[in-house]
């Protein structure tokens, strides 16, 4: 059984969060509610040579990871931790077939809520020596769909681009 550290990690922060915001509540009965859930989608999308300035336009393709941990809290209602791992996503030049990287990764905590809408933007350069350098920007558009009775993350569409 393979464990994952990063939906550990997660579980265990937002349990700590809801201890201690129970904890500075007089009176409050602490009950809380931890639920995990990953989905992992392939994302597609491309950007446009007038919006990057490269000279072709660039195709990514790729694993999503999206994963979710929701956890009640007696004073500030439920609230996700969202953790998005787009490692997997490449981009490839149309015509040249230059392999473009990602650094598409983040950490957000959001309002628990039957659909969430998330838009955030990524680093992508040429997979070669010192072209971090010359990163062009991305843009990541999420929408996560919960079932608000087990608060589990049950649907993940996503799709690449550029600003």
């Amino acid at each position: 059984m393979k464990i994952n550290i990063r939906v550990v990690t997660l579980t265990l922060a937002a349990l700590l969060f809801v201890a201690e915001v129970s904890a500075q509540t007089p009176g409050a009965a602490v009950s809380p509610v931890s639920v995990s859930s990953t989905i992992t989608v392939q994302i597609s999308g491309s950007a446009s040579t007038q919006k990057t300035g490269l000279a072709e336009p660039i195709t990514f393709s790729g694993p999503l990871v999206v994963t979710s941990v929701v956890s009640t809290d007696p004073a500030l209602g439920p609230g996700a931790v969202v953790s998005i791992d787009g490692h997997g996503i490449k981009g490839t030049g149309s015509k040249s077939g230059k392999v473009y990287v990602t650094e598409c990764e983040a950490n957000l905590t959001r309002r628990f809520a039957g659909t969430d809408s998330i838009k955030m933007t990524f680093p992508f350069f040429e997979d070669a020596p010192g072209s971090y350098m010359n990163a062009k920007t991305g843009l990541l558009t999420l929408t996560l769909t919960y079932n608000l009775k087990t608060m589990l993350l049950t649907k993940v569409t996503a799709s690449a681009g550029t600003l």
